[in-house]
């Protein structure tokens, strides 16, 4: 299993999903927070991620998160049972693109099973590798409208590393920067 997140450019960039020896790509534009809301959207579903933070901090997502990819959207929908994870890849038509009926569409790119914890932990190496090549700011440069999403990265990553969730509620001031940065630049294998 495989996650790419790369060719960051003008609010472009290239997403590669390589899943069950199948190999698929995507074209995400700055018409979305394409990566903010994935992350937003795993870490919605991911039981460490949620317990020590507020109610809605990571929202539920029904239905998904909608990626512009240009002529179409590009429908994500995660469903968690336990270990399991089923992805749904959907494309449907951009009335912004297109505002004539499109028999085409809906369209099943992906219907596959996996691994929550293999999965989530490919995201978060190349959610790692991105930031640590971009940094924050650069990567909010090339991508335009949308900044790094830190906190869906930070909460994905101490669940991966530590599997516990990342206690922010036990201070009455938040968390300590340090804890952050030291979390922020930790590798993780």
């Amino acid at each position: 299993m495989k996650f790419s997140y790369m060719d960051i450019r003008s609010g472009n960039a290239t997403c590669v999903l390589e899943i069950n020896k199948q190999k698929f790509e995507f074209y995400p534009t700055f018409h979305s927070d394409a990566l903010g809301d994935f992350v937003s959207y795993v870490a919605s579903i991911h039981p460490l991620c949620k317990l020590s933070w507020k109610d809605g901090a990571f929202p539920k997502m029904n239905g998904g998160i909608e990626w512009h990819t240009g002529p179409y959207l590009l429908r994500w929908e995660l469903e968690r049972d336990f270990e399991d994870l089923e992805i749904t890849i959907t494309e449907i038509q951009n009335p912004i693109a297109d505002r004539k009926k499109n028999p085409n569409f809906p369209r099943t790119v992906l219907r596959t099973k996996c691994n929550f914890d293999e999965f989530v932990l490919c995201i978060v190496k190349e959610l790692d590798r991105v930031i640590k090549q971009r940094g924050i700011l650069g990567y909010r440069q090339e991508w335009q409208n949308y900044t790094f999403p830190i906190d869906g990265f930070l909460a994905l990553k101490y669940a991966c590393l530590y599997q516990k969730p990342f206690e922010i509620t036990k201070k009455q001031s938040g968390t300590s920067l340090e804890e952050e940065l030291d979390l922020l630049m930790k590798n993780i294998d």
